[in-house]
């Protein structure tokens, strides 16, 4: 039988931890990348004292917000400051519910006036879209989607992370130069294999490092000038294992429920969502039990 919408489904399969705690789908693989690119050893050693390339180009959901009141829309839905938030620049955002819980958390990146792009797990995105659509916003989304559900396989942008002690000194050779100095989650920007290519400073293992992107087409040229320049400073590329291990320990938020399954306020939201979507076919995993979905979700404090 089909559900219209997921609100329709969590009442068919007797609400929603008995259909989350049911769920067939399992955890999300990181789709593409090989497990190991040489030895998980090898490149855990990597990232912790010499440089690892990580290919973030497949696993989360790009969506651009642009528009006149695209900054008005996602700071009324985020616990964020925009306080001295402008272009080239970046913040982890997090919205939350009517209530105050955790609906997810991406990156959101000012990429020029107006024009936002938000990256991450596409429940904040979906958040963000529904508002987009259904309030007296004037603003446009455009949505990337990961390629779990985009068969093409094709992305409007890759993205790459260049991390470790010796980071730097593979970017800069690859470079052809210094680097430009970029402050911690600001946007810069980085000549790499003939293409420019704008640059996040920020860093997964507690040193500085750059996470790039530019246009899909030039992603292998760029992927190729990192890995040669990378050679003599002990780069590896880095699978998927590994890229699990790193976010870990360097403290990074993992997978929060998203806090949308209760309350009338959330059943027009639920009725918008559809019942194959993203909080649809999520799982409830671990040794924790709770009858009430509510005990698993998440304050900025926990």
């Amino acid at each position: 039988m089909s559900h219209k919408n997921l609100e329709e489904l969590l009442r068919a399969n007797g609400g929603p931890v008995n259909h989350l705690r049911n769920s067939p789908s399992g955890p999300n693989p990181y789709p593409v990348v090989l497990p190991e690119y040489t030895n998980w050893r090898d490149e855990q050693y990597a990232w912790q004292h010499a440089a690892i390339l990580f290919n973030q180009s497949y696993h989360m959901t790009d969506m651009y917000v642009s528009g006149p009141d695209a900054s008005k829309l996602l700071e009324k839905l985020g616990i964020n400051s925009f306080k001295g938030f402008e272009v080239n620049k970046a913040k982890q955002y997090v919205p939350v519910s009517w209530d105050g819980y955790v609906i997810g958390d991406v990156i959101l990146f000012y990429l020029d006036k107006d024009s936002f792009n938000l990256v991450g797990r596409p429940a904040v995105h979906n958040w963000v879209q529904y508002h987009a659509e259904t309030g007296s916003y004037d603003v446009t989304c455009e949505r990337d989607e990961r390629t779990a559900v985009n068969p093409t396989g094709r992305r409007r942008v890759y993205r790459f992370q260049v991390q470790g002690p010796t980071a730097i000194d593979v970017l800069r050779q690859a470079n052809g130069g210094e680097l430009p100095d970029i402050k911690f989650f600001n946007l810069g920007a980085l000549e790499l294999g003939g293409h420019r290519v704008r640059a996040l400073h920020h860093g997964m293992s507690g040193a500085p490092g750059l996470e790039l992107f530019g246009p899909w087409d030039e992603k292998e040229e760029v992927r190729a000038a990192i890995v040669e320049a990378g050679k003599e400073f002990g780069l590896r590329q880095v699978g998927a294992r590994v890229y699990a291990t790193n976010t870990l320990e360097s403290g990074w938020i993992p997978c929060p429920l998203p806090a949308i399954f209760t309350g009338e306020a959330m059943r027009p939201y639920r009725e918008w969502l559809p019942a194959n979507g993203y909080e649809a076919t999520g799982s409830l995993g671990g040794s924790y039990y709770a009858d009430d979905i509510s005990d698993y979700y998440l304050t900025n404090g926990q």
